[in-house]
């Protein structure tokens, strides 16, 4: 077998990895009883409050906070949103990720009361079309499938975050934000997947490596 082959064979061995452990965490974080669910994001959003706080406090200037509305059995951001607004946080400005006239994410504003519409996977997103550069970011809040106190990430299988965080002048700091049912001993991670600094979930937050 030549070395082409081999690692054509060793990506194939990943992805099906990834396909197998991506089935069975969907599966877990749906089996969750809706209760527990909203228990667990709310307790969630005050520990990724206190995060963003605690950076926002070592931060020089306004602050940027790239979030993502909950779709499905994902954890709920509404507390976290509901936090920052109830706080009057001048200063943070909140971007949420878009696909609409786009192949890959885009970074827009969004303020409170402010209009959205679904986007290409029935996830709401801004109406603007005021884009954000991601270098601006200071925190990105992470969707996941997965994770582990590595801070290795699993995504949907798209790409969509680990191509957004892999361009070059992008310094904000990455936090995965899951329930603790989604974080797991080890997950496959191949050279194109971006780990997180930190974990928040249900139990606190925490940082990897």
């Amino acid at each position: 077998m030549s070395h082409e082959e081999r690692l054509l064979d060793k990506e194939s061995l990943l992805v099906r990895e990834k396909k197998e452990m991506r089935r069975g965490l969907v599966a877990r974080r749906d089996a969750l009883p809706k209760e527990e669910r909203k228990r667990h994001s709310q307790a969630a959003g005050e520990h990724a409050l206190a995060l963003i706080r605690r950076l926002r406090r070592s931060n020089e200037g306004p602050f940027t906070l790239a979030l993502f509305l909950s779709f499905g059995s994902e954890i709920d951001t509404r507390p976290i949103l509901s936090g920052l607004f109830a706080e009057n946080a001048e200063g943070t400005r909140i971007l949420l990720p878009s696909l609409r006239h786009s192949r890959e994410i885009v970074l827009r504003p969004w303020r409170k009361d402010e209009p959205l519409t679904p986007g290409p996977f029935g996830i709401l997103e801004p109406e603007t079309r005021e884009a954000v550069s991601p270098e601006a970011v200071d925190l990105f809040l992470l969707p996941g499938v997965g994770f582990d106190r590595a801070g290795r990430r699993l995504g949907y299988g798209r790409g969509y975050y680990d191509r957004l965080l892999a361009r070059a002048g992008i310094g904000g700091i990455r936090a995965g934000l899951a329930f603790s049912e989604q974080v797991v001993p080890e997950i496959p991670s191949g050279a194109g997947d971006v780990p997180v600094h930190y974990l928040v979930t249900e139990k606190g937050w925490s940082a990897c490596g």
